[in-house]
């Protein structure tokens, strides 16, 4: 796993648990049992007890006295805040590239917001998509040097990319959609144009807000229970 040898022993175990949170190993209120896992992983209650603690704090997990541990199970007021703060993350992030980013960096997003409306277009399914907006992101967010701000833009995007693994924050058709969005915001940066970077990256948090938010009522009106993120094509896509 990369660098995972030279982490302590609880930082890899975080490492290997959230990994197969996000990848679905583990569901929404699915409990974890502390000596299955030790025994997995290979080590004694202690480690893995610290990696929960910071599991917790991360929100991937809870803690429950006397139950265990178990997996996260989204509320509907959790992630209308989550997308709230995102989008104003966002907002603050996008007005910063629009003014400080080099030319070359603002004509490789706008080049990478290119090639994400064309890979939609094609049809490529929605965890391709996310990994194309995420990588988008993290080149803007990566200009943020106050080490304070970025620690809390880090945790806060684990957060989301948890709840887009396994609640899924779009269909083809509201991707469209949100690529009119994209294409305004590279529009917007490659222009300097701080007012219109920040108006464009809200239009594109409050069409994943909305969806998410349907995703959650539907739920909670006694629809089936949110699955990890899946897709069936629709009519011309891979």
């Amino acid at each position: 796993m990369g660098q995972v040898q030279f982490l302590s022993l609880p930082d890899q175990i975080v490492t290997r648990l959230t990994e197969d949170i996000l990848k679905g190993v583990y569901v929404p209120g699915q409990r974890l049992k502390e000596q299955e896992l030790a025994l997995k992983m290979g080590t004694s209650r202690a480690p893995l007890r610290e990696a929960f603690r910071v599991l917790e704090r991360d929100g991937l997990i809870e803690i429950l006295p006397w139950r265990g541990v178990r997996i996260v199970e989204p509320s509907y007021d959790e992630i209308k805040d989550l997308f709230e703060a995102r989008a104003d993350m966002f907002g603050l992030c996008v007005r910063h590239v629009a003014l400080h980013a080099e030319l070359d960096l603002l004509k490789k997003i706008e080049a990478d917001i290119d090639a994400l409306i064309k890979q939609t277009d094609a049809g490529c399914d929605e965890r391709e998509y996310k990994e194309m907006t995420n990588a988008i992101s993290s080149q803007m967010y990566a200009l943020i040097q106050n080490r304070f701000t970025r620690a809390f833009i880090e945790n806060l995007r684990q957060k989301m990319l948890w709840h887009y693994c396994y609640m899924g924050i779009s269909s083809y058709a509201s991707r469209k959609d949100a690529n009119l969005h994209w294409h305004d915001l590279g529009k917007a940066l490659l222009s300097r144009d701080p007012q219109a970077a920040e108006a464009a990256s809200h239009h594109i948090m409050s069409a994943s807000k909305d969806f998410a938010l349907r995703l959650m009522k539907e739920k909670q009106d006694g629809a089936s229970p949110l699955q990890p993120m899946r897709e069936v094509p629709e009519s011309g896509m891979k």
